[in-house]
C-alpha cells in the first residue's frame, strides 16, 4: 500500500474504530459491574487509544505490491500491536484488572471483534469501489 491509500484507510477506519470502541465499551461495563469499569464519560482515553489503533496501519505501508502471505503476516502483527497499544491504556486507566483472567479474556475478545468489524467494513468499502471502478470501465470500452 502507498502513503495515500494507508492514510485513506486512517481516517476511513477512525470512526468505525470509535464506534466498535465505545460499543464494546458498553458491553464489558454490562458484564463487569466492578469499580474499575471504563467511564463512559471518559472519552479522551478512549479518542487517544483509537488514535494510535489508526495510526498501527502504518505497519502496512510498502512501496512495493505485497503478497498475500505478507498481507497476512502484516494483518497478524498490526493485531497484535493494536492489542499491545489497548491493553497498555486499559492497564494504565485501569479498566482491566491483570488479577481477574476472564475480564481480560473478554476485553481481548472484545478489541478483536472490533478488529474483524473494522476488516470487514473496510473489504466491503474496497469491494464496493472495485466493483463501481469495473462497472465504469466496462462502460468506457462499450463506446
Amino acid at each position: 500500500m502507498d502513503i495515500k491509500e494507508i492514510l485513506g484507510r486512517i481516517l476511513n477506519s477512525f470512526f468505525v474504530i470509535f464506534s466498535g470502541s465505545v460499543l464494546a465499551m458498553y458491553i464489558f461495563n454490562l458484564l463487569f459491574e466492578t469499580e474499575n469499569n471504563v467511564p463512559l464519560h471518559n472519552i479522551t482515553a478512549l479518542l487517544i487509544m483509537t488514535v494510535l489503533a489508526s495510526l498501527a496501519y502504518f505497519i502496512f505501508y510498502s512501496t512495493k505490491e505485497l503478497s498475500r502471505l505478507q498481507m497476512h503476516i502484516r494483518n497478524l502483527i498490526h493485531l497484535l500491536a493494536i492489542l499491545a497499544i489497548i491493553l497498555s491504556i486499559a492497564t494504565f486507566m485501569e479498566w482491566i484488572s491483570w488479577i481477574e483472567p476472564i475480564q481480560v479474556i473478554v476485553f481481548v475478545a472484545l478489541v478483536v471483534a472490533v478488529y474483524i468489524m473494522v476488516l470487514v467494513i473496510g473489504e466491503y468499502q474496497s469491494k464496493k469501489l472495485a466493483d463501481r471502478l469495473t462497472e465504469k470501465l466496462k462502460e468506457r470500452y462499450k463506446r
